[in-house]
């Protein structure tokens, strides 16, 4: 047993093992006083994960401007779920004010937003947006920035600043179709667009503003040169250091426990004001996909009855279901099996973690948590929370929409970041034709009767575009999973909320619509928010119960034409191929009609042959669905 200042670790079994050591760069003292927020500081909150144990010490609160339809006005009725977001030619224009008219050619000039006081622009988003922006910062009638709206919103770095540097200058901002470049200003933004209405016009811009009270120092172009050691740190950080495995330190604690099927068994548990600031775990199990979902992970902060993290182990790291490796900034999970979460979970006298396993086998979990120093401070610090949740047998529609509810509080905290877990058992075979994500993000904070956030499409919310249907990961959004083809079978996404974290003073009201191309029964939602409260926050917790993480058979299916696909038809290749010796037919539901061919290569002169009858009538296009396999 090992004794560290006023923590006292007891671990179950310890044993050493290897895995992703972070170390944050970027520090912060918990009271720092009334300092200028400036383009440097906001900068290094960008990493900076200690800052979200504390509540602000300048007050502040995110709100979001978007393309969102506009004939939504009133929760519940009629055009609450309306879907003309910026596709073009909308009943009513969705900016807050038209400028000037549209002439004869479409063109018109239009109010993004007008913002009185102290703030920062944090996120910008398009799928696509014509025209110009113009960028007015504290009421001067020059513009800091004229331009072409698409490339402000996308490469916002290197457009407002003039650094052509492309990592530096686009890729540590832009994540997918998301840019994470700060803009403070301290009297006031103006963002207005010129551009054809009857063309693409998306757009999100995530505003954070401050009491009047706060001192902010405006943005400048010289702000980027005068940065430089910071940047590169923050570089470093997104594209560096987080892909170096390194050793666990001599102060981790490790555990390695084997838990029967329909046990509760504790896995680590310590006394005294400390944070976990690192966190590692992975689950060994002959049905793993499974026992990632039933064992059932619960972290106590203090004595709480009710544990402030309650979620399946394996949905906890944002990718399931399953394993599914990626690398963002708070969370990863490794190929070896090994998932790993960084964002910190301060106590004041406290901690304990357990597993109950819900599975009909048992699961051994191995893996470590670091402490550190932390300070306590009474009425700043706030716990860190995980709610999931999971709604099975939904009929997903385009015309029965649904208002997805992801996270429900009253109290005082933040919202850093949200994760979906979908299965999509549609049978178009094309993203259009199968996409479940029309609906739009509705967050409404404290005081609201009209959300603080009202998005343009589930996608966009996690920061990408057009119903995407391949891998990816950045530092705050991925997509680790998306069986396909298109966007069918199991889907996730998540994204963190690191600089752009949601406050709140009284509550939270945050859904997601599910809105899809077709009609699609058996739909299953399931979902994950990450917050941090002070204590005494009464959230929407429900404990897990065995049928919420019942293993969901993938049910067999037979490719539909529909939408995209709309006048195709369909052959299976096991059912042509004309060379059968050299492939193999391999059984599962996974697969459209139950199997799939696979042919393993000896050498590139090979040949794989199929014999199609010629259809009655004339082909255009012949398309071939390809599995993605290790």
């Amino acid at each position: 047993m090992m004794v560290q200042d006023s923590l006292t670790v007891k671990p179950k079994t310890f044993r050493h093992i290897w895995i992703w050591l972070f170390i944050s760069i970027f520090s912060i003292s918990p009271l720092k006083g009334q300092e200028t927020i400036s383009f440097g500081t906001l900068i290094d909150e960008m990493t900076n994960l200690d800052r979200l144990t504390y509540l602000p010490e300048q007050s502040y609160r995110m709100i979001q401007f978007s393309s969102y339809d506009r004939r939504s006005q009133t929760p519940g009725m009629r055009g609450w779920f309306y879907n003309s977001d910026g596709f073009g030619g909308e009943p009513i224009p969705g900016f807050e004010q038209v400028i000037i008219p549209p002439d004869t050619s479409g063109i018109g000039t239009y109010l993004i937003c007008d913002i009185d006081g102290p703030g920062a622009i944090l996120r910008l988003w398009t799928a696509g947006l014509n025209g110009r922006i113009k960028l007015f910062l504290d009421k001067k009638t020059e513009p800091v920035y004229e331009g072409m709206a698409e490339a402000f919103f996308w490469n916002t770095a290197s457009e407002i600043s003039g650094i052509n540097n492309k990592l530096t200058a686009q890729q540590i901002y832009r994540q997918f179709d998301a840019s994470y470049f700060p803009i403070p200003f301290s009297k006031g933004c103006r963002l207005e667009w010129t551009g054809d209405i009857r063309k693409i016009h998306f757009y999100h811009v995530g505003v954070r503003l401050y009491d009047d009270k706060v001192k902010v120092k405006s943005f400048q172009k010289k702000d980027v040169f005068d940065n430089t050691d910071n940047l590169n740190k923050l570089k470093d950080i997104f594209y560096e250091n987080g892909n170096n495995p390194d050793s666990l330190p001599d102060s981790s604690e490790t555990f390695n426990i084997t838990i029967p099927a329909g046990k509760t068994m504790e896995l680590l548990n310590a006394e005294g004001s400390k944070a976990i600031d690192y966190f590692s775990i992975k689950v060994n199990a002959e049905d793993l996909e499974s026992a990632l979902r039933s064992n059932i992970l619960n972290i106590y902060f203090d004595d709480a009855d009710i544990p402030q993290v309650h979620a399946p182990v394996g949905d906890f790291f944002g990718a399931a279901p399953g394993l599914n490796p990626y690398n963002s900034y708070p969370f990863s999970i490794h190929p070896d099996g090994t998932m790993v979460c960084r964002f910190i979970m301060p106590f004041k006298e406290s901690f304990r973690m357990e597993i109950k396993n819900m599975s009909e086998e048992s699961s051994n979990l191995s893996g470590s948590v670091h402490f550190k120093d932390y300070e306590w401070i009474e009425e700043k610090s706030i716990h860190f929370r995980a709610r999931w949740k999971m709604d099975y047998q939904l009929t997903a529609s385009n015309s029965y929409i649904l208002d997805i509810p992801y996270y429900l509080a009253n109290g005082n905290g933040r919202i850093v970041g949200a994760a979906a877990f979908l299965y999509n058992p549609s049978n178009a075979v094309m993203s259009w034709g199968n996409w479940w994500g029309e609906g739009d993000e509705k967050i409404f904070i404290d005081d609201d009767v009209f959300p603080s956030f009202f998005g343009t499409g589930s996608e966009d919310y996690f920061n990408y575009s057009w119903s995407a249907e391949h891998f990816f990961s950045f530092p705050y959004c991925g997509q680790p999973r998306n069986d396909g083809p298109g966007n069918r079978g199991y889907v996730s996404n998540f994204r963190w909320h690191i600089s752009d974290d949601i406050t709140f003073n009284k509550n939270i009201a945050f859904y997601m619509e599910l809105r899809h191309h077709g009609v699609v029964p058996d739909f299953s939602y399931g979902r994950i928010v990450y917050a941090y409260t002070l204590p005494g926050c009464i959230d929407d917790y429900v404990p897990i119960t065995k049928s919420d993480v019942n293993k969901m058979p993938y049910l067999e299916w037979t490719p539909q034409a529909y939408l995209g696909s709309k006048g195709y038809k369909f052959i299976q290749a096991e059912d042509f191929v004309s060379n059968p010796s050299q492939v193999e037919i391999s059984a599962g539901r996974f697969w459209s009609e139950k199997n799939i061919l696979f042919w393993k290569l000896g050498n590139n002169s090979e040949k794989l042959r199929f014999n199609i009858e010629k259809p009655g009538e004339e082909v255009s296009n012949l398309g071939i669905t390809i599995a993605h396999m290790p």
